[in-house]
């Protein structure tokens, strides 16, 4: 990134917040007093959002291993660097939009989890890969540092990425969420090549809206005509023709009431 171009940012509306609310929990996790609340009322435990808690599918990307601060600082950079230009792309609302999609998106296939433990699953390492997948099909061939050091294209970075996934959720090893990884792929893959859809959808509705709020101001005009023509008309006859004091007070309300 070269970030002397004119108009190139280092940050944006919608990364600051999600990095600034990600880091905030971060701190309230650390501090003795809320760090056991914040995580066991938060973290995706797919029991408990299969019982109907679930806020878990979203809250559980703002909490990372408080053991591991490069886990934090991993996902945080990362966002970064790939959603600086997705959202300069987007604009922030589809930005946001596709951010909090691919959390929840990929905390539901999480659930999956039940079957493999049920563990508490933390961190937004689902909404990085759906970013990288997101990159990856916008930017196939450009070269990133795959775990800082090894340069290859993106698309090769999320096909071993998915691959990685696909083994560990197979064989169920180690302490990492290898199915919320997969599902990160899957909701950057799905979400992106929903945008059409939802966008002709969105018009649709504005269209809709449109011809009916159109059809409502008619309908008002056609309302007002006939109340003019068959009440004001005959009044303002009657005051050309005898003064106004010839109006009775009902016909003085309704035309005070039609000014």
């Amino acid at each position: 990134m070269n970030f002397d171009e004119p108009g190139r940012r280092i940050a944006s509306p919608a990364l600051i917040a999600i990095i600034s609310a990600t880091s905030f929990f971060y701190i309230l996790q650390i501090i003795p007093i809320t760090g056991f609340s914040i995580e066991r009322f938060l973290a995706l435990q797919p029991s408990l959002v299969l019982q109907g808690q679930i806020w878990r599918v979203l809250t559980y990307a703002l909490l990372h291993d408080i053991h591991s601060p490069f886990h934090l600082l991993f996902n945080m950079l990362t966002i970064w660097m790939f959603g600086l230009e997705l959202e300069q792309l987007w604009g922030t609302r589809r930005f946001v939009l596709f951010y909090i999609g691919s959390v929840i998106l990929s905390g539901i296939i999480s659930l999956g989890m039940f079957f493999l433990g049920d563990p508490q699953i933390i961190g937004a390492s689902g909404a990085v890969l759906a970013l990288l997948t997101a990159y990856a099909i916008l930017f196939p061939d450009r070269q990133i540092l795959l775990f800082f050091l090894i340069p290859v294209p993106v698309k090769i970075a999320v096909i071993i990425f998915g691959a990685v996934a696909i083994v560990g959720t197979i064989s169920g090893s180690g302490n990492i969420a290898h199915l919320t990884h997969l599902g990160g792929i899957v909701a950057g893959f799905v979400i992106l090549k929903s945008f059409p859809i939802f966008e002709n959808l969105s018009r649709k509705i504005s269209v809709a809206s449109a011809t009916l709020e159109m059809n409502r101001r008619i309908a008002e005009k056609s309302d007002r005509d006939r109340l003019w023509n068959e009440t004001i008309d005959p009044l303002l006859a009657k005051i050309s023709e005898h003064g106004i004091d010839s109006l009775t007070k009902d016909e003085r309300r309704i035309l005070e009431k039609t000014s």
